[in-house]
């Protein structure tokens, strides 16, 4: 990361207190991956510091995230290899 901006330990610490405040619910996880999105968007956060701290949220809006940084619509055989972990295999 970028001096002058949180590093991956702060980012961690906080998406933890948040949930640990309102839980791993949809909002905050929708809250955190835009982020998050924007952050690697930017160049602030490496990718594999994002793919580490998206492993604290719930894969909700997986489709919409790889359109946003595509900036095409996704095609059925995209989205069929997106989901990971599959959503019904979360918190197993």
């Amino acid at each position: 990361m970028i001096n002058g901006y949180p590093t991956f330990e702060e980012l961690e610490n906080r998406i933890k207190r948040q949930i640990s405040w309102r839980g791993n619910s949809e909002k905050v996880a929708l809250l955190w991956r835009g982020y998050l999105s924007g952050l690697l968007e930017w160049g602030i956060l490496e990718i594999t510091a994002y793919d580490n701290l998206m492993k604290f949220l719930p894969p909700i809006g997986q489709v919409e995230l790889h359109e946003l940084f595509s900036d095409e619509p996704i095609t059925p055989e995209e989205e069929e290899g997106i989901f990971w972990p599959a959503p019904n295999k979360l918190g197993e």
